[in-house]
């Protein structure tokens, strides 16, 4: 068996022999970092779609702001646009959530309860939160019931700034807690937290910011093994290039055998 670090290409190029422990050690990294760059981006997607909605927001505003009237037509696109992005925002929450506990297992290899320290993330978010175990809910109740938008208001007033007197608009939105009782799943403790009208511009707000907390605290566990993982493959590059000055895209680490190829680990930083 051979293990070999060089570029995957078919012309001729420098070649670098390595140990069986230290293809064994980048197959490792490899796969931290490609787990580590999976939460960043699954965290990307969320935030992404909360842009969106809060976006929504504003261009309905500015919309009502200029025309200053509303057709029915205008009312069931405005709510529709909402409802759009509310459900996009909370499918890509649920993409994260179910998805982080296994990529931050993945990263951290050597700690044996590192899904139990996750859990443990999310929990403490729960239990202080009250907007947070209500999304959450309503993440459920979108899935398997309805829509997340029942009530929306537009409007203005006048708000004074030292001597200065101006307009502001607004958008109000809301989830009825009325409409949500109806489905027998929805968890009665949750709703019991709420009026009538519950705020989803303040729940969705308050949702992100818990599931940041969480973002963060993920990223100081896998910290110190995500960048020991990252410096092992840099310092392969850096080894490659000193025997090749010219550009390194598709560095790799090769396992070969007798027969040809068996594995391939790409490298490149």
């Amino acid at each position: 068996m051979k293990y070999l670090l060089r570029k995957a290409v078919l012309g001729k190029v420098p070649e670098i022999e390595i140990t069986a422990e230290e293809y064994t050690e980048l197959e490792k990294a490899h796969n931290i970092l490609s787990n580590a760059l999976a939460i960043e981006e699954k965290y990307e997607i969320l935030i992404t779609n909360y842009l969106d909605f809060e976006k929504q927001i504003l261009d309905t505003s500015t919309d009502y702001m200029v025309r200053e009237h509303l057709d029915y037509s205008d009312f069931f696109a405005v709510r529709l646009g909402l409802n759009i992005r509310l459900v996009n925002l909370l499918t890509a929450a649920r993409l994260y959530v179910d998805q982080l506990n296994q990529n931050v297992r993945e990263c951290v290899p050597n700690i044996d309860d590192a899904k139990e320290i996750v859990k443990n993330f999310f929990s403490k978010e729960y239990d202080g939160n009250k907007n947070y175990r209500f999304m959450e809910a309503l993440r459920n109740y979108v899935q398997h019931r309805g829509i997340p938008v029942h009530w929306t208001q537009q409007g203005f007033r006048w708000t004074s700034l030292e001597e200065d007197s101006f307009l502001e608009y607004a958008m109000e939105l809301a989830s009825q807690r009325s409409y949500l009782e109806e489905d027998r799943e929805f968890k009665k403790e949750v709703l019991a937290e709420f009026d009538e009208k519950i705020d989803l511009k303040e729940a969705t707000r308050s949702y992100i910011e818990s599931i940041s907390n969480v973002h963060e605290s993920a990223r100081g566990l896998i910290a110190e093994s995500v960048n020991f993982a990252r410096e092992l493959i840099e310092n392969a590059n850096r080894r490659y290039s000193f025997v090749y000055s010219e550009s390194l895209v598709g560095f790799s680490a090769f396992k070969w055998s007798d027969d040809g190829q068996i594995s391939a680990i790409p490298l490149l930083c």
